[in-house]
């Protein structure tokens, strides 16, 4: 009787302890996240742009060969048409924001004209090319860069007044280079690791600049005019980014 009472204790309990590890569930496999690679802004790039731009120009003749005008007179027109051009940089991530600084020129056709205030003249405007150096700042989300850009800004241009019943070597022409300052913002996109694409908005105010008009035909001087102008522009781009700055970053 002992003996069958010890092997019934000993069945028993190994029942008990297989039915305890079945009840135990199996701990459930977690695959490890990917590792997702973010884009790097950081590093040297070059590129190319297209676009237009508009304005506003405002003479006031206020001085002649014979002396100063007595009230000053005044006309005004826009200007608009296309532009295009490259541009260079630096951009360096901390990071999601964007620190970099932007060299850029263009070609530019931007025209416009009025009747001046002698009625039988026609004063007009050429903006011949644009420049510009400045800073940006960006915040990034990923691959989408999205800055605010200011910095100093050149324009080369030409201001002419031509008398239709006059030949043309009496127009009278003023060349000039003027100087200002330009903010804008964009948005540029990383459709490659080295390749972007940017839309960008930039006012540029070059003030107000006098302009000595003088003869076509001898170079004598005629009349001064200060001219006032703002310029609008809106290019689209694209950018080539060599990366030397730093490797991708990686994150869990």
């Amino acid at each position: 009787m002992r003996n069958i009472l010890i092997a019934a204790s000993v069945v028993t309990a190994l029942s008990t302890g297989v039915a305890s590890a079945a009840d135990i569930a199996a701990k459930p496999y977690v695959k490890a996240p990917p590792i997702v690679q973010v884009y790097n802004w950081t590093g040297f790039y070059v590129g190319a742009h297209v676009g237009g731009g508009w304005g506003n120009k405002d003479w006031e003749f206020y001085r002649t060969s014979v002396g100063p005008l007595v009230p000053p007179t005044f006309t005004s027109h826009n200007v608009n048409g296309a532009l295009a051009g490259g541009q260079f940089g630096y951009n360096y991530q901390v990071g999601a924001w964007v620190f970099g600084i932007e060299g850029e020129g263009s070609w530019a056709d931007l025209k416009g004209d009025s009747a001046c205030p002698n009625p039988a003249a026609n004063c007009s405007t050429k903006v011949e090319w644009m420049a510009s150096i400045a800073g940006r700042l960006g915040y990034a989300w990923d691959n989408v860069l999205l800055y605010v850009k200011g910095g100093g800004a050149w324009a080369g241009e030409r201001h002419d007044i031509s008398f239709a019943a006059l030949p043309a070597g009496n127009e009278t022409t003023g060349d000039v280079t003027r100087s200002g300052y330009t903010i804008g913002a964009g948005l540029e996109y990383g459709f490659t690791p080295n390749w972007t694409a940017k839309l960008e908005y930039m006012y540029s105010d070059f003030g107000n600049r006098s302009v000595d008009f003088t003869r076509i035909a001898t170079g004598a001087f005629v009349e001064s005019a200060r001219v006032d102008q703002q310029i609008h522009t809106l290019k689209l781009g694209v950018n080539y980014r060599f990366g030397w700055g730093g490797p991708v970053v990686a994150k869990n």
